[in-house]
Protein backbone atom coordinates (compact mmCIF):
# COMPACT_ATOMS: atom_id res chain seq x y z
CA UNK A 1 0.00 0.00 0.00
CA UNK A 2 1.45 3.52 -0.82
CA UNK A 3 1.92 5.74 2.30
CA UNK A 4 0.23 9.16 2.43
CA UNK A 5 3.88 10.96 1.91
CA UNK A 6 4.51 9.00 -1.43
CA UNK A 7 0.62 9.68 -2.77
CA UNK A 8 0.83 13.38 -1.34
CA UNK A 9 4.38 13.64 -3.73
CA UNK A 10 2.44 11.93 -6.43
CA UNK A 11 -0.07 14.35 -6.55
CA UNK A 12 2.16 17.28 -5.87
CA UNK A 13 4.62 16.65 -9.41
CA UNK A 14 3.44 15.44 -12.58
CA UNK A 15 4.31 11.49 -13.19
CA UNK A 16 7.26 10.79 -14.38
CA UNK A 17 7.13 10.87 -18.88
CA UNK A 18 7.87 7.28 -20.45
CA UNK A 19 11.35 7.68 -21.71
CA UNK A 20 10.44 7.06 -25.37
CA UNK A 21 8.28 10.02 -25.11
CA UNK A 22 11.37 12.38 -25.39
CA UNK A 23 11.25 10.33 -29.57
CA UNK A 24 9.66 13.19 -31.85
CA UNK A 25 8.32 10.78 -34.09
CA UNK A 26 5.81 9.44 -30.81
CA UNK A 27 4.27 12.97 -30.71
CA UNK A 28 4.18 13.23 -34.77
CA UNK A 29 2.07 9.36 -34.64
CA UNK A 30 0.19 10.92 -32.23
CA UNK A 31 -0.28 14.46 -33.85
CA UNK A 32 -1.70 12.34 -37.54
CA UNK A 33 -3.42 9.76 -35.02
CA UNK A 34 -5.76 12.81 -33.66
CA UNK A 35 -6.71 14.50 -36.65
CA UNK A 36 -8.29 11.10 -38.01
CA UNK A 37 -10.05 11.08 -35.16
CA UNK A 38 -11.48 14.44 -35.26
CA UNK A 39 -11.95 14.27 -38.42
CA UNK A 40 -13.60 10.42 -38.48
CA UNK A 41 -16.53 12.29 -35.93
CA UNK A 42 -16.65 15.25 -37.53
CA UNK A 43 -17.56 13.52 -40.87
CA UNK A 44 -19.91 11.03 -39.10
CA UNK A 45 -21.81 14.32 -37.91
CA UNK A 46 -22.77 15.00 -41.78
CA UNK A 47 -23.46 11.58 -43.00
CA UNK A 48 -27.19 11.68 -42.28
CA UNK A 49 -27.63 15.10 -44.07
CA UNK A 50 -27.00 13.29 -47.53
CA UNK A 51 -28.59 11.56 -49.92
CA UNK A 52 -27.93 7.79 -49.06
CA UNK A 53 -27.90 7.29 -53.07
CA UNK A 54 -26.12 9.96 -53.97
CA UNK A 55 -22.19 10.61 -55.23
CA UNK A 56 -21.45 12.43 -52.05
CA UNK A 57 -22.79 10.39 -49.34
CA UNK A 58 -20.28 7.58 -51.10
CA UNK A 59 -17.47 9.59 -51.07
CA UNK A 60 -18.08 10.95 -47.75
CA UNK A 61 -18.90 7.61 -46.09
CA UNK A 62 -15.71 6.04 -47.89
CA UNK A 63 -13.51 8.46 -45.98
CA UNK A 64 -15.35 8.03 -42.70
CA UNK A 65 -15.02 4.02 -42.80
CA UNK A 66 -11.45 4.29 -43.86
CA UNK A 67 -10.21 6.86 -41.32
CA UNK A 68 -11.53 4.36 -38.79
CA UNK A 69 -8.49 3.52 -37.17
CA UNK A 70 -7.32 5.72 -34.37
CA UNK A 71 -8.19 3.82 -31.43
CA UNK A 72 -6.47 0.29 -32.87
CA UNK A 73 -3.42 2.72 -33.72
CA UNK A 74 -2.92 4.52 -30.62
CA UNK A 75 -3.04 1.13 -28.38
CA UNK A 76 -0.14 0.39 -30.48
CA UNK A 77 1.60 3.42 -29.69
CA UNK A 78 0.92 2.64 -26.25
CA UNK A 79 1.76 -1.12 -26.14
CA UNK A 80 5.02 0.62 -28.24
CA UNK A 81 6.14 3.14 -25.72
CA UNK A 82 5.02 1.12 -22.67
CA UNK A 83 6.59 -1.94 -23.10
CA UNK A 84 10.18 -0.20 -23.90
CA UNK A 85 9.85 1.50 -20.38
CA UNK A 86 8.80 -1.42 -18.99
CA UNK A 87 11.75 -3.45 -20.54
CA UNK A 88 14.38 -1.00 -19.10
CA UNK A 89 13.08 -0.89 -15.92
CA UNK A 90 10.13 -2.36 -14.24
CA UNK A 91 8.80 -0.70 -11.08
CA UNK A 92 4.77 -2.61 -9.68
CA UNK A 93 4.24 1.16 -7.50
CA UNK A 94 5.66 3.45 -9.92
CA UNK A 95 4.03 1.55 -13.10
CA UNK A 96 0.42 1.82 -11.30
CA UNK A 97 0.90 5.00 -9.92
CA UNK A 98 1.42 6.85 -12.85
CA UNK A 99 -1.26 4.83 -14.88
CA UNK A 100 -3.64 5.83 -12.18
CA UNK A 101 -2.89 8.99 -12.16
CA UNK A 102 -2.60 9.59 -16.10
CA UNK A 103 -5.84 7.09 -16.94
CA UNK A 104 -7.69 5.62 -14.27
CA UNK A 105 -8.27 9.28 -12.36
CA UNK A 106 -9.04 11.40 -15.77
CA UNK A 107 -11.61 8.49 -17.47
CA UNK A 108 -13.43 8.86 -13.94
CA UNK A 109 -13.90 12.25 -14.07
CA UNK A 110 -14.68 12.89 -17.81
CA UNK A 111 -17.23 9.63 -17.81
CA UNK A 112 -19.23 12.32 -15.23
CA UNK A 113 -18.53 15.24 -16.98
CA UNK A 114 -19.85 13.61 -20.19
CA UNK A 115 -22.49 11.83 -18.02
CA UNK A 116 -23.49 15.25 -16.83
CA UNK A 117 -23.52 17.28 -20.07
CA UNK A 118 -25.82 14.67 -21.39
CA UNK A 119 -28.22 14.91 -18.93
CA UNK A 120 -28.07 19.40 -18.73
CA UNK A 121 -27.96 19.45 -22.77
CA UNK A 122 -30.06 17.18 -23.73
CA UNK A 123 -32.01 15.93 -20.60
CA UNK A 124 -30.92 12.48 -20.61
CA UNK A 125 -30.76 11.27 -17.47
CA UNK A 126 -28.09 8.68 -16.46
CA UNK A 127 -29.18 4.86 -16.44
CA UNK A 128 -27.67 4.12 -13.19
CA UNK A 129 -28.36 0.47 -14.29
CA UNK A 130 -26.08 0.14 -16.57
CA UNK A 131 -22.83 1.25 -14.10
CA UNK A 132 -21.42 -1.19 -15.44
CA UNK A 133 -21.30 -0.36 -18.55
CA UNK A 134 -20.24 2.88 -17.53
CA UNK A 135 -17.66 2.10 -15.33
CA UNK A 136 -16.09 -1.01 -17.31
CA UNK A 137 -16.79 -0.51 -20.71
CA UNK A 138 -16.46 3.03 -21.13
CA UNK A 139 -20.24 3.93 -22.32
CA UNK A 140 -20.40 7.19 -20.76
CA UNK A 141 -19.97 8.43 -24.03
CA UNK A 142 -19.09 7.19 -27.20
CA UNK A 143 -15.60 8.00 -27.00
CA UNK A 144 -14.47 7.20 -23.77
CA UNK A 145 -14.60 3.52 -24.87
CA UNK A 146 -10.86 4.06 -25.39
CA UNK A 147 -9.59 5.20 -22.18
CA UNK A 148 -11.37 1.85 -21.10
CA UNK A 149 -9.24 -0.16 -23.50
CA UNK A 150 -6.50 1.81 -22.60
CA UNK A 151 -6.30 0.48 -18.65
CA UNK A 152 -7.04 -2.89 -19.60
CA UNK A 153 -4.03 -2.68 -21.55
CA UNK A 154 -2.04 -1.19 -18.91
CA UNK A 155 -3.06 -4.56 -16.93
CA UNK A 156 -1.83 -6.66 -19.93
CA UNK A 157 1.55 -5.53 -20.47
CA UNK A 158 3.27 -6.63 -17.44
CA UNK A 159 1.84 -9.94 -18.15
CA UNK A 160 3.23 -9.87 -21.56
CA UNK A 161 7.25 -8.67 -20.23
CA UNK A 162 8.02 -12.27 -19.55
CA UNK A 163 7.56 -13.07 -23.48
CA UNK A 164 9.10 -9.40 -24.81
CA UNK A 165 12.30 -9.96 -22.95
CA UNK A 166 12.83 -13.24 -25.02
CA UNK A 167 12.73 -10.68 -28.09
CA UNK A 168 10.64 -13.42 -29.88
CA UNK A 169 11.43 -12.98 -34.10
CA UNK A 170 8.44 -11.71 -35.94
CA UNK A 171 7.08 -14.88 -37.75
CA UNK A 172 6.68 -16.05 -33.94
CA UNK A 173 5.18 -12.97 -33.44
CA UNK A 174 3.22 -13.02 -36.46
CA UNK A 175 1.79 -16.77 -35.87
CA UNK A 176 0.69 -15.80 -32.66
CA UNK A 177 -1.10 -12.57 -33.43
CA UNK A 178 -3.00 -15.37 -35.95
CA UNK A 179 -3.61 -17.98 -33.39
CA UNK A 180 -4.59 -15.93 -30.58
CA UNK A 181 -6.85 -13.48 -32.68
CA UNK A 182 -8.76 -16.26 -33.85
CA UNK A 183 -9.30 -17.91 -30.54
CA UNK A 184 -10.52 -14.42 -29.20
CA UNK A 185 -13.13 -13.93 -32.41
CA UNK A 186 -14.53 -17.66 -32.11
CA UNK A 187 -14.24 -17.67 -28.52
CA UNK A 188 -16.52 -14.45 -28.42
CA UNK A 189 -18.60 -16.48 -30.76
CA UNK A 190 -19.00 -19.70 -29.39
CA UNK A 191 -18.03 -19.25 -25.70
CA UNK A 192 -18.77 -16.62 -23.90
CA UNK A 193 -19.88 -12.99 -26.01
CA UNK A 194 -18.43 -10.14 -24.46
CA UNK A 195 -20.81 -7.28 -24.55
CA UNK A 196 -19.00 -4.97 -26.11
CA UNK A 197 -15.92 -6.47 -28.05
CA UNK A 198 -14.81 -2.84 -28.97
CA UNK A 199 -14.22 -2.22 -25.26
CA UNK A 200 -12.24 -5.34 -24.71
CA UNK A 201 -8.11 -4.79 -25.17
CA UNK A 202 -8.37 -8.65 -26.84
CA UNK A 203 -10.17 -7.33 -29.62
CA UNK A 204 -7.17 -5.50 -30.67
CA UNK A 205 -5.07 -8.51 -30.17
CA UNK A 206 -2.85 -7.73 -33.19
CA UNK A 207 -1.70 -4.18 -32.29
CA UNK A 208 -1.10 -4.65 -29.23
CA UNK A 209 1.16 -7.55 -29.92
CA UNK A 210 2.79 -5.33 -32.70
CA UNK A 211 3.36 -3.14 -30.44
CA UNK A 212 4.56 -4.81 -27.94
CA UNK A 213 7.20 -6.64 -31.05
CA UNK A 214 8.22 -3.08 -32.26
CA UNK A 215 9.10 -2.41 -28.73
CA UNK A 216 12.13 -5.28 -28.58
CA UNK A 217 12.97 -3.47 -31.63
CA UNK A 218 13.57 0.16 -31.03
CA UNK A 219 17.54 0.12 -31.25
CA UNK A 220 16.40 -0.96 -34.74
CA UNK A 221 13.28 0.61 -35.50
CA UNK A 222 14.33 2.43 -38.64
CA UNK A 223 15.41 -1.08 -40.19
CA UNK A 224 12.56 -2.51 -39.47
CA UNK A 225 10.22 0.61 -40.75
CA UNK A 226 11.78 0.36 -43.78
CA UNK A 227 11.87 -3.90 -44.17
CA UNK A 228 8.34 -3.96 -43.22
CA UNK A 229 6.48 -1.09 -44.72
CA UNK A 230 5.55 -2.90 -48.15
CA UNK A 231 4.00 -5.90 -45.97
CA UNK A 232 2.24 -3.58 -43.61
CA UNK A 233 0.60 -1.56 -47.31
CA UNK A 234 -0.16 -5.06 -48.06
CA UNK A 235 -1.93 -6.60 -45.32
CA UNK A 236 -4.08 -2.60 -45.33
CA UNK A 237 -4.86 -3.01 -48.81
CA UNK A 238 -6.26 -6.70 -48.54
CA UNK A 239 -7.89 -5.27 -45.06
CA UNK A 240 -9.82 -2.50 -47.12
CA UNK A 241 -10.93 -4.48 -49.14
CA UNK A 242 -12.35 -7.03 -47.28
CA UNK A 243 -14.05 -4.71 -44.94
CA UNK A 244 -14.94 -1.62 -46.46
CA UNK A 245 -18.11 -2.87 -48.66
CA UNK A 246 -19.25 -4.53 -45.25
CA UNK A 247 -19.02 -1.23 -43.48
CA UNK A 248 -20.74 0.82 -45.85
CA UNK A 249 -23.54 -1.96 -45.60
CA UNK A 250 -23.22 -1.51 -42.23
CA UNK A 251 -23.81 2.24 -42.36
CA UNK A 252 -27.08 1.08 -44.86
CA UNK A 253 -28.20 -0.66 -42.23
CA UNK A 254 -27.59 -3.92 -43.98
CA UNK A 255 -26.51 -7.66 -42.44
CA UNK A 256 -22.84 -8.39 -42.89
CA UNK A 257 -20.62 -11.32 -42.58
CA UNK A 258 -19.39 -10.29 -39.20
CA UNK A 259 -15.93 -12.84 -39.42
CA UNK A 260 -14.69 -11.47 -42.85
CA UNK A 261 -15.59 -7.66 -41.24
CA UNK A 262 -13.38 -8.43 -38.44
CA UNK A 263 -10.62 -10.37 -40.47
CA UNK A 264 -11.02 -7.28 -42.74
CA UNK A 265 -10.53 -4.66 -40.30
CA UNK A 266 -7.76 -6.77 -38.38
CA UNK A 267 -5.15 -6.94 -41.35
CA UNK A 268 -6.18 -3.12 -42.29
CA UNK A 269 -5.71 -1.29 -38.86
CA UNK A 270 -2.86 -3.38 -38.28
CA UNK A 271 -1.35 -2.57 -41.64
CA UNK A 272 -2.16 1.19 -41.82
CA UNK A 273 -0.51 1.45 -37.85
CA UNK A 274 2.65 0.25 -38.49
CA UNK A 275 2.36 2.59 -41.76
CA UNK A 276 1.42 5.53 -39.59
CA UNK A 277 4.50 4.40 -37.23
CA UNK A 278 6.43 4.64 -40.55
CA UNK A 279 5.32 7.67 -42.09
CA UNK A 280 5.65 9.36 -38.77
CA UNK A 281 8.82 8.18 -38.24
CA UNK A 282 10.45 9.49 -41.39
CA UNK A 283 8.17 12.65 -41.13
CA UNK A 284 9.86 13.62 -37.63
CA UNK A 285 13.43 13.87 -39.47
CA UNK A 286 12.50 16.93 -41.29
CA UNK A 287 12.08 20.15 -40.11
CA UNK A 288 9.17 21.72 -41.31
CA UNK A 289 7.16 23.41 -39.85
CA UNK A 290 3.52 21.32 -40.31
CA UNK A 291 5.29 18.41 -38.93
CA UNK A 292 6.35 20.66 -35.59
CA UNK A 293 2.37 21.72 -35.35
CA UNK A 294 1.50 17.60 -35.95
CA UNK A 295 3.82 17.34 -32.77
CA UNK A 296 2.55 19.69 -30.76
CA UNK A 297 -0.98 18.35 -31.55
CA UNK A 298 0.57 14.91 -30.31
CA UNK A 299 1.57 16.48 -26.93
CA UNK A 300 -2.24 17.28 -26.70
CA UNK A 301 -3.45 14.52 -28.04
CA UNK A 302 -5.90 13.66 -25.12
CA UNK A 303 -6.66 16.47 -24.32
CA UNK A 304 -8.01 16.98 -27.89
CA UNK A 305 -10.01 13.65 -27.56
CA UNK A 306 -11.47 13.98 -24.36
CA UNK A 307 -12.64 17.29 -25.27
CA UNK A 308 -13.59 17.34 -29.29
CA UNK A 309 -16.93 15.49 -28.74
CA UNK A 310 -18.09 18.02 -26.60
CA UNK A 311 -17.10 20.82 -29.15
CA UNK A 312 -19.10 19.12 -31.94
CA UNK A 313 -22.26 18.19 -29.65
CA UNK A 314 -22.78 21.79 -28.79
CA UNK A 315 -22.16 22.88 -32.70
CA UNK A 316 -24.44 20.92 -33.68
CA UNK A 317 -26.97 21.82 -31.00
CA UNK A 318 -26.71 25.47 -31.84
CA UNK A 319 -27.67 24.34 -35.54
CA UNK A 320 -24.75 24.57 -37.28
CA UNK A 321 -24.64 21.85 -39.05
CA UNK A 322 -28.45 21.89 -40.66
CA UNK A 323 -27.68 25.77 -41.47
CA UNK A 324 -24.61 24.72 -43.99
CA UNK A 325 -23.84 22.91 -46.16
CA UNK A 326 -21.55 20.12 -46.29
CA UNK A 327 -18.78 21.12 -48.06
CA UNK A 328 -18.21 24.31 -45.15
CA UNK A 329 -19.92 22.68 -42.03
CA UNK A 330 -17.68 19.60 -42.49
CA UNK A 331 -14.23 21.65 -42.60
CA UNK A 332 -15.79 24.24 -39.91
CA UNK A 333 -16.23 21.24 -37.26
CA UNK A 334 -12.95 19.75 -38.45
CA UNK A 335 -11.40 23.22 -37.28
CA UNK A 336 -13.51 23.71 -34.86
CA UNK A 337 -13.37 20.54 -33.31
CA UNK A 338 -9.52 20.41 -33.62
CA UNK A 339 -8.76 24.17 -32.44
CA UNK A 340 -11.01 25.25 -29.73
CA UNK A 341 -9.78 21.88 -27.67
CA UNK A 342 -6.33 22.02 -28.32
CA UNK A 343 -6.34 25.95 -27.33
CA UNK A 344 -8.39 24.85 -24.00
CA UNK A 345 -5.77 22.18 -22.97
CA UNK A 346 -2.83 24.76 -24.13
CA UNK A 347 -4.39 27.57 -21.37
CA UNK A 348 -4.99 24.83 -18.87
CA UNK A 349 -1.67 23.53 -19.14
CA UNK A 350 -0.27 26.98 -18.01
CA UNK A 351 -1.40 25.63 -14.61
CA UNK A 352 0.29 22.08 -14.53
CA UNK A 353 -1.37 20.36 -11.30
CA UNK A 354 -5.14 21.23 -12.78
CA UNK A 355 -3.88 19.95 -16.12
CA UNK A 356 -2.84 17.03 -14.42
CA UNK A 357 -5.73 16.69 -12.11
CA UNK A 358 -8.13 16.85 -15.11
CA UNK A 359 -6.10 15.29 -18.13
CA UNK A 360 -3.80 13.11 -16.18
CA UNK A 361 -0.90 15.26 -17.94
CA UNK A 362 0.65 18.62 -17.27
Amino acid sequence: MVSQTHTSAAVAAPPAQDADERFRWVEVFRGLAILEVVFHHASGRFLGMLDRDGLAWLMLAVLNRTLHYAVPAFLMMTALVLMSALLRQFRLRRYTTNRALRALLPYLLWSGVYLAYRYFAFGASPDWSRWADYLFWGKAHFHLYFLAVAMQLYVLLPLLLPVARLRPPFWAVLIAIVALTLAVYWGNRLVYRVPYTGSYVLWYTPVVLLGVWLATQTARLDTVLRRGWLLALGCAGVGLWLYLPLALDAIRGQAVNTFQYQVGNWLFTAGISFLLLAAAYWLSTREWRVVSGVGVLGRYSLQIYLLHPLILAELARWGLAGALPVRFGLPLFFLLGLLAPFGLAWLIARAPRVSLAIFGRA
